[in-house]
């Protein structure tokens, strides 16, 4: 009986955590490494270092490595595109 409570209350503390979650959109292919990300308006912002599991890239921003969410990213004209500015995406080192 104790063990089905803690369960329980495990996944009733967790279920509000897993909500928020979001998954990443689908891009029209993967980044490359070595491609350049660019912001809305077309200005180059870096070079993707490397591209997580996750869907995430790792981009040299300004010679310092900076973590961009998936969820920022798009091909746009075969492009890769992230909503951010430079300047955000400086704030995420």
């Amino acid at each position: 009986m104790r063990f089905a409570l803690s369960l329980a209350a495990a996944l009733f503390v967790a279920a509000p955590v897993l909500a928020y979650e979001t998954a990443a959109p689908a891009l029209e292919r993967a980044p490359k490494e070595g491609e350049v990300l660019r912001d809305a308006g077309g200005r180059q912002i870096g070079k993707v270092y490397k591209v997580q599991a996750s869907g995430n890239i790792l981009a040299i921003v300004n010679r310092e490595t900076v973590r961009i969410p998936a969820t920022t990213l798009s091909i746009i004209d075969g492009k890769l595109v992230t909503t951010l500015t430079k300047t955000e995406a400086l704030k995420l080192r």
